[in-house]
C-alpha cells in the first residue's frame, strides 16, 4: 500500500436517498426526483431503473410509466439536500482529518498513517454513515483521486459482494479492474475524448494505462498525461481540503410559466443577484463587475454586462445596477422564459484597500449582519424589497417535499 490511500465515498442515489430520510414508507418503493420546473427525471433509485425509465427522460414522456407503477415523484429540493450534504461531511471528518468535498454528494479522503485494514475500516465508516444518517453509500480506495474513482465504480456495480468497499492498491486487483473498465468511464475521460482515443487503439482503461503518456500529452493536453499516470498509481491531481474560491459566480433559473411584465424580471433579477452577493461574500470575494441575461421564448438571447467604480459585496450596490441594466434589454412583449446574473472580476476582499474618495463606501457591518440573521432563521427572513413577494416567476415545483431540516415550519411533529 502506497504511503497516502485516498478514498472516494458516494451517496447512492443521493437525491433520492434525502427523500427517503424523513419517509420510511418509501424504502421500497420506486422513487424518482425531478429537474427544476419539474421537466426531467435526475435522479432514481435501482427499482425505478429497472422499470425502464431513463435518467433525463422528459417527464412528460413518463408519465405512463409512473401511473402504472405508482412510482413517487418529488421537485428537486436543493435546501433539503444540500444540509444533508453538510451532515454527511461532517460524519467523514469524524474519520479522516483530510476531507476534500467534490460534489454534492461526493467526497475524497486522504487517509496517512493508517497501519490497520483499510477496508475493514471503511467499512466502518459505511455502516456509521448508515446509522447516524440513513445513507447508503459505497467507498473506492486507491493510491490515487483516478484510482479511487474506478474503485467506487466497483464497489457501486458489486454492492453486495464487495459489501460497498473496494480497494485498488494491490496491482493485481488494479489490473483486473482497468481492463474490464470502458476507457470513456474512466474519470476525466468524456464521450468526444473517448472516440479519439479508440481511433488510437485505446479502448479500455487498461489500454490507457499501458499507453505512452508522454505522446498523448502531445496529441491531447497534459491532463491526459496526469490520468495515465494516476492509473499507473502516481498522484498528479492536488488534494484540496478547501475549496478554491470562484473567478466567477452564476446564479439562473428557468421560470415556472413565460413572463412578460417588467416588474417580474426586476424580481427575478434581484433575487439571483442576491444569490450571488451570499455566495460572494462567503468566500470572502469582491466582484468588479455584474452581466444579467434573459432568454426569451423564441430564442433569443439579452445581456447587459455593467462594471462598478471599484471591486464591492455590497448588495444593495448590485441591485442598482440589475434596475439600470434591465432597463437597456428589456423589450415590451417579448416573452421570458429565463433569466440570470453572473458576477465577474473576482478578487479577495481580505487586504483590499477601497478608494477613500469612493461615493459608495463599503459597509461589510451591514452584509455581515444581514446574513447572519438569514443563516439562523432562514433564507430572505431579511431582504430588500426589490425582491418582491409574488413571485410570478418562481419554478415549478408541485411535489416537492418539506424542508424537513432548514425550515422551522417543516420540522416533522411528534405527537
Amino acid at each position: 500500500m502506497s504511503e497516502s490511500t485516498y478514498a472516494l465515498c458516494d451517496v447512492n442515489s443521493f437525491y433520492v436517498a434525502c427523500e427517503r430520510l424523513f419517509r420510511p414508507d418509501l424504502q421500497n418503493k420506486p422513487v424518482i426526483v425531478l429537474s427544476n420546473n419539474d421537466g426531467c427525471a435526475i435522479a432514481m433509485c435501482d427499482r425505478s431503473k429497472s422499470l425502464g425509465i431513463k435518467m433525463g427522460a422528459p417527464y412528460f414522456q413518463i408519465q405512463s410509466l409512473v401511473k402504472k407503477h405508482r412510482i413517487e415523484c418529488f421537485s428537486s429540493n436543493y435546501g433539503l439536500y444540500g444540509d444533508i450534504s453538510q451532515r454527511f461531511n461532517w460524519v467523514l471528518n469524524q474519520f479522516a482529518d483530510k476531507v476534500s468535498p467534490y460534489s454534492v454528494d461526493e467526497s475524497f479522503l486522504k487517509l496517512d498513517g493508517f497501519n490497520n485494514d483499510l477496508t475493514e475500516y471503511c467499512r466502518t465508516l459505511k455502516d456509521t454513515v448508515n446509522e447516524w444518517l440513513s445513507l447508503p453509500i459505497c467507498i473506492g480506495l486507491g493510491p490515487t483521486k483516478t484510482l479511487a474513482k474506478v474503485a467506487n465504480h466497483y464497489a457501486k456495480k458489486h454492492k453486495v459482494s464487495t459489501h460497498g468497499v473496494v480497494d485498488l492498491s494491490n496491482t493485481r486487483h488494479r489490473e483486473w479492474a482497468l481492463r474490464r473498465m470502458r476507457v470513456d468511464q474512466v474519470w476525466g475521460i468524456g464521450r468526444r475524448l473517448s472516440q479519439k482515443l479508440r481511433l488510437h487503439g485505446i479502448n479500455s482503461a487498461w489500454e490507457l494505462h499501458n499507453a505512452e503518456y508522454k505522446t498523448l500529452q502531445r496529441m491531447f493536453s497534459v491532463n491526459m498525461e496526469r490520468t495515465i499516470l494516476e492509473l499507473r498509481g502516481q498522484p498528479c491531481l492536488a488534494f484540496d481540503e478547501l475549496p478554491q474560491p470562484k473567478q466567477s459566480i452564476l446564479n439562473s433559473r428557468s421560470f415556472g410559466n413565460t413572463i412578460t411584465e417588467y416588474k417580474d424580471l426586476k424580481e427575478a433579477l434581484a433575487y439571483h443577484a442576491t444569490r450571488c452577493c451570499e455566495k460572494l461574500r462567503l468566500q470572502s470575494s469582491l466582484a468588479s463587475s455584474i452581466q444579467l441575461f434573459l432568454y426569451t421564448r423564441d430564442g433569443q438571447h439579452l445581456s447587459k454586462t455593467l462594471t462598478f467604480t471599484e471591486p464591492n459585496d455590497d448588495t444593495s450596490l448590485f441591485l442598482k445596477a440589475i434596475e439600470l441594466g434591465l432597463q437597456g434589454i428589456y423589450r415590451k412583449g417579448c416573452h421570458y422564459k429565463k433569466a440570470g446574473v453572473t458576477l465577474l472580476g473576482l478578487v479577495p476582499s481580505k487586504g483590499y484597500q477601497s478608494d477613500i474618495f469612493n461615493k459608495a463606501p463599503q459597509r461589510p457591518e451591514l452584509m455581515s449582519s444581514l446574513d447572519s440573521i438569514n443563516a439562523k432563521y432562514g433564507q430572505d427572513t431579511i431582504k430588500f424589497g426589490s425582491l418582491g413577494f409574488a413571485k410570478r416567476w418562481a419554478m415549478r415545483c408541485n411535489s416537492r417535499s418539506p424542508r424537513y431540516t432548514s425550515r422551522w415550519s417543516d420540522v416533522i411533529q411528534v405527537k
